[in-house]
């Protein structure tokens, strides 16, 4: 066997294996250009000075002061409105800027039944395939231990002014760039009385029927120095829901991330968490996840609960609290930085395609796939990984694999020595500029098709004509 390095890590390949058959992806590709130039405008220190300012309205709770120009909830969200309409100049008029107010129902104790909230929302137009929306937010509301009145102090430096100035910093790196889908920058309201804000707004976006291919909430990412005085700033964790196998779309969202990551931001790793989110907690992803749509929270790898709804003190001498000294602003520009390329990947790629079928051949150890590719797609590749491997470990070129068209004019391609029981397969989009859409898999044996919503299902598959010699 021969060891190589891929783009997704180190593989074993067996000889005769349609793996060596695989040429060298291209130098540099055009997606890899775009990357950089955005991930070189994320400033570390702009993304503290954006902490403190949060921090300097006091508390931004839901029930906080409205009128004011300096203190509460309503300066916070003029605030940030001034900024991302400040990014507008540089995006060619696409870039778009608005409040979204809502009243929700809220269950929270010591809160009313209806509360009033409102999103800060800027909108990135995509060029080319603009009904396909990808979406990253964090909330700019905060809480303390104390009550629901909205009047104590509650800076929430990392829960989460860190997740926001992440948000309102990937808006600035990426707005000057073109993506073919839109993106969707928010500070979210109400998060900690019951993810009241991004609820208003998957719902609005489900109503509205748009084409949801992934949310990033990031929540919590600004403190590295866990309660164990040891100190964590090389990864991510990704956490995603999967309500009906290891295969969801959170599932393929968060291994798209982990490529994106991977292939653009070295020495820092998004952790995949296969887990909704942390015991007994919740994030804004989960809005999005009940509306059918593909999403996952980025969290800091270890949280310290003193720097989270703390009541503002001291303890040894020491401030207590969650105050922006306590973020690693180093840290969350990484953070941004693993938004930043997951977006612009996926926003370039064309979107995923649609896998029909998968079957095991009856006379050799291959596997058949059946799936159309959408319009756009300038490639496409086939991943694979054994059924207990939390990310893609092998990548099979469509070339290797020798797909053709079936009689329902789908295409059906073989992928040689896959034996599909043991393993998960999936496709992806490449685009023209060497990008790569989330994978699509088949539908596993053992439950229905999970689709977008708003897929219409598959029409049933014709099976090909048999081929001379084979059985099949």
């Amino acid at each position: 066997m021969s060891r190589r390095a891929s783009a997704i890590g180190w593989v074993l390949v067996a000889a005769g294996s349609p793996l060596l058959a695989q040429q060298a992806a291209p130098a540099a590709p055009a997606i890899d250009n775009k990357v950089a130039a955005a991930l070189a405008r994320i400033d570390p220190a702009r993304i503290a000075s954006t902490i403190r300012t949060l921090c300097g309205f006091g508390t931004r709770h839901v029930l906080s002061r409205t009128d004011s120009d300096t203190e509460g909830t309503g300066a916070a969200r003029q605030w940030l409105r001034a900024q991302f309409e400040a990014i507008v100049a540089s995006s060619s008029g696409r870039l778009t800027v608005e409040l979204q107010a809502a009243t929700m129902p809220c269950v929270r104790a010591g809160m009313p039944r209806e509360v009033p909230i409102v999103n800060v929302i800027a909108t990135l137009r995509g060029v080319g395939d603009a009904g396909r929306v990808y979406v990253v937010g964090g909330h700019y509301d905060s809480r303390n231990s104390t009550g629901e009145d909205g009047k104590g102090a509650a800076p929430g430096a990392d829960d989460d002014a860190s997740g926001t100035a992440v948000a309102l910093e990937a808006c600035r790196a990426l707005a000057p760039l073109e993506f073919a889908a839109t993106l969707v920058f928010v500070a979210y309201d109400g998060e900690e009385q019951g993810l009241l804000g991004s609820q208003a707004h998957a719902r609005a976006l489900a109503a509205a029927g748009a084409r949801v291919d992934g949310m990033i909430a990031c929540d919590i990412v600004g403190n590295t120095l866990g309660m164990d005085g040891v100190r964590y700033d090389g990864c991510l964790r990704c956490f995603s829901y999967a309500a009906t196998g290891n295969d969801s779309f959170g599932r393929s969202l968060a291994r798209a991330a982990g490529y994106a990551a991977r292939r653009h931001v070295a020495g820092f790793e998004v952790k995949l968490i296969q887990r909704g989110d942390r015991y007994g907690r919740g994030g804004d992803h989960r809005s999005f996840f009940d509306e059918g749509f593909p999403a996952v929270r980025f969290s800091e790898p270890r949280e310290d609960f003193s720097r989270q709804h703390q009541d503002l003190t001291e303890r040894g001498g020491a401030p207590y609290g969650d105050l922006p000294e306590f973020v690693d602003a180093a840290y969350t520009a990484k953070v941004a930085r693993v938004v930043v390329a997951t977006l612009a990947e996926l926003a370039s790629a064309p979107p995923p395609p649609r896998v029909i079928n998968a079957r095991l051949c009856r006379d050799r150890y291959d596997t058949e796939l059946v799936y159309e590719l959408p319009a756009g797609a300038a490639g496409h590749e086939f991943v694979w990984r054994e059924t207990t491997a939390p990310d893609w470990t092998h990548v099979v070129e469509a070339g290797a694999a020798a797909p053709r068209p079936t009689r329902s004019d789908r295409l059906l391609a073989t992928l040689g020595g896959v034996c599909l029981d043991d393993v998960v397969v999936g496709v992806r989009c490449i685009g023209a500029d060497g990008s790569r859409s989330r994978v699509a898999t088949p539908p596993e044996p053992d439950r229905f098709a999970q689709r977008p919503r708003g897929e219409a299902a598959p029409a049933p598959e014709t099976p090909p004509a048999p081929e001379p010699g084979t059985g099949k």
